[in-house]
């Protein structure tokens, strides 16, 4: 029996984890049974801790919720998961509503939930083509000037959470559906933008990983081909870049298999990069917002998938789901697709969240 598996087999008895091993990256976690969280056996961050792996979730509303849900919804994030995103909080027009004006509110106390319960935070995004701010887009700057916003946007944001982030999406979504670079406000800089947003934000905080994040590129297709050709230029220039974020969203009848997922790490693994699921969900077809049964086992198994493709890969360090209950989750069309992430809208895990669970326990 491995290390990892005996570490599984006492979590199964104790039902919680008091570190095994030297590479256990988290303080012991006790499970909160308060707020009337789950009564399920292990949480799924456990498991996740026992094989060297964050298990994440999107906080959305879930910290400003108030009332007898949103106590439950945080208990159950608190719980099950040890990494946690902010939403739309550390977005460029929510951080910055005017160039002299930062407003780290909210921002802030997701990191301080954080902290207090044991979990750690990805930083998302520094540059990215969406919310960015009406002063920007309507500035008219010419590219030096555009070029210091940036500059200063990244120095200044970096350093507020310098020392207190597991990971910062510092370029999201640059590469176009077509396998060419998007043209948006910031190509206006040159065509160094990207390099550039690395080097300073390496600048103000040495330690913190920094991630090129992005869709659509979790098997080996034309776009997948594009981010590798960049992100291997840009390791081979010494450029800063620590990791990618796959960002994982599917109809779960369309999901990669295991052994797809894990053939496409392998190759950004072997450029050095560590790999992060960062923002997963499997919708299927509702109707008056319901799923079946059988779409749902049919979840199951692309979840169990995703995560095994993630096992697989040694430099997988992380898997993050895009809600925490399907009240909240992120739906392009919620009138024909729904259902997307492992709790239902009764804040009740699906079989979805047991096939992560099983697939976790299972390493």
């Amino acid at each position: 029996m491995t290390a990892r598996r005996l570490c599984a087999s006492l979590l199964l008895v104790a039902a919680a984890l008091a570190g095994c091993g030297a590479d256990s990256h988290m303080a012991p976690f006790v499970p909160d049974t308060t707020n009337a969280a789950p009564a399920d056996t292990v949480p799924l961050r456990v498991y996740g801790d026992a094989g060297g792996r964050f298990v994440g979730a999107a906080t959305g509303t879930a910290l400003t919720m108030p009332g007898d849900s949103g106590a439950q919804l945080r208990a159950i994030l608190v719980r099950q998961f040890s990494m946690l995103w902010t939403g739309t909080f550390m977005k460029f027009d929510y951080l910055r509503p005017s160039r002299s004006v930062y407003n780290y509110t909210q921002a802030d106390s997701v990191v301080a939930f954080a902290q207090r319960n044991r979990m750690v935070v990805r930083g998302h995004t520094l540059v990215w083509h969406q919310q960015v701010p009406a002063w920007v887009l309507n500035g008219n700057y010419p590219p030096d000037t555009l070029r210091a916003i940036l500059e200063e946007h990244i120095e200044n944001v970096v350093g507020h959470f310098k020392g207190k982030l597991a990971a910062w999406d510092v370029v999201n979504e640059a590469m176009g559906d077509d396998g060419n670079l998007r043209s948006t406000v910031w190509s206006a800089i040159g065509p160094d933008y990207i390099e550039q947003a690395f080097r300073w934000a390496r600048a103000v905080d040495p330690a913190v990983p920094l991630y090129y994040n992005d869709y659509d590129i979790e098997t080996v297709n034309a776009k997948s081909d594009a981010v590798y050709g960049l992100l291997s230029d840009l390791k081979t220039r010494g450029v800063p870049i620590d990791g990618i974020g796959f960002q994982f969203h599917y109809t779960a009848q369309a999901a990669p298999s295991a052994d797809a997922i894990a053939a496409n790490f392998a190759r950004f693994a072997a450029l050095g990069l560590k790999i992060q699921i960062t923002e997963a969900d499997m919708h299927v077809a509702v109707q008056n917002g319901f799923a079946s049964a059988a779409d749902l086992q049919v979840q199951a198994r692309a979840y169990r998938d995703m995560v095994n493709g993630c096992l697989r890969t040694p430099n997988c360090n992380a898997i993050e789901i895009e809600g925490i209950y399907d009240g909240q989750a992120w739906v392009s069309d919620p009138t024909q697709w729904g259902a997307p992430v492992l709790y239902d809208t009764r804040m009740r895990p699906k079989p979805a969240y047991y096939a992560v669970q099983a697939a976790l326990a299972a390493r």
